[in-house]
């Protein structure tokens, strides 16, 4: 006990003013009542959880600028918690630069125009650049299949990677199923880490909140599956994340053989998940994604004793909130009402 307090003790102060700063129920309703990309600036620069991030915008900043710089707000508190971590926790937190690298890989991979770039790289910080494994500025600049694989080089993307054959009209793999592979390979690595080799304090905490995402994530695919492409049911096992927390094998098969939609929930209502199946739209599963690890988090974000569960609970909060701003800003510029789609 004293010895968590000690390691953890002041990590957990610093995660807890942090946390403080997170949007609340009332903020979002404020939100979803902006008609303007310049509304939610207004609302996010009076904000104490981004007014700094959005003084470095012009008074009336382009959707673009918005999104950018609420993908930067991510980077951000994840440096001030990685340069707060001992050792042990540092090359765990090494995870959350991973997760960041697949997903540019994957912006690497969609068809530009020439001399255009990756469009994520505009939010590439020196913090990153510097603890990737990825040559994230080559990536960047990638024009063909052949540079993608020399910038992901020593990386745990390499291998997987470099065993895709791509498509000769694009000279790129299928993007879909990269995405696919590259999520798989990195749950695969950070359970692998966590189980053979994490020394730290607080393992049960990030398997249940990394066992808990990969769970519902595969839930996701077998539902989507099912709605528009049932002849891929099949081959499931091969397309689903290679890690089962809560729910078992043969769940899953189930699951996959479900006759319809209402019998995959009814199976789901009698599943670890019940609470989260309860009462939910079948039409939002993103909004059941996220209310169940928000839910989680915030249980684990202030535990009777502070471990790097902490941490981590608090960096999962804060990219769910960038992620659902995110999609206000998109679907204001869309000529949409946020309050339909968030």
């Amino acid at each position: 006990m004293l010895k968590s307090r000690m390691e953890y003790g002041a990590m957990s102060a610093k995660v807890l003013t942090l946390y403080g700063r997170l949007l609340k129920d009332e903020d979002w309703r404020r939100l979803y009542d902006c008609k303007t990309a310049g509304d939610v600036y207004s609302f996010l620069r009076s904000h104490p959880g981004w007014s700094t991030a959005m003084s470095a915008l012009p008074p009336s900043p382009t959707p673009q600028m918005l999104e950018l710089t609420i993908d930067k707000a991510l980077f951000a508190d994840f440096e001030k918690l990685y340069n707060f971590s001992g050792l042990a926790d540092k090359e765990y937190f090494k995870f959350f630069i991973h997760k960041l690298e697949y997903e540019y890989i994957l912006s690497a991979l969609v068809e530009r125009n020439p001399g255009e770039v990756s469009p994520r790289s505009a939010s590439i910080t020196e913090f990153m650049q510097a603890h990737s494994s990825v040559d994230l500025d080559a990536l960047a600049q990638a024009k063909n299949f052949a540079a993608v694989l020399a910038a992901v080089k020593g990386s745990i993307y390499e291998k997987p990677l470099s065993e895709m054959r791509p498509d000769p009209a694009t000279g790129m793999p299928s993007y879909w199923e990269a995405g696919v592979l590259l999520e798989n390979t990195y749950f695969k690595a950070m359970f692998s880490f966590l189980t053979k080799r994490y020394k730290g304090s607080g393992t049960k905490q990030l398997r249940e909140m990394i066992g808990t995402e990969a769970d519902l994530l595969n839930i996701i695919s077998i539902i989507r599956l099912q709605r528009s492409f049932p002849a891929s049911l099949e081959k499931a096992e091969d397309l689903l994340i290679p890690v089962s927390y809560r729910l078992k094998p043969d769940f899953c098969h189930a699951l996959e053989n479900a006759r319809s939609e209402t019998e995959a929930f009814e199976l789901l209502r009698r599943s670890p998940f019940a609470s989260s199946f309860e009462n939910a739209d079948p039409g939002n599963l993103e909004a059941l994604y996220y209310r169940t690890m928000d839910r989680l988090c915030r249980k684990l974000v202030k535990p009777a004793e502070p471990d790097i569960g902490v941490p981590q609970a608090y960096l999962i909060l804060k990219e769910l909130e960038c992620k659902k701003l995110m999609r206000v800003v998109e679907t204001i510029g869309f000529g949409l009402d946020p309050k339909t789609l968030v």
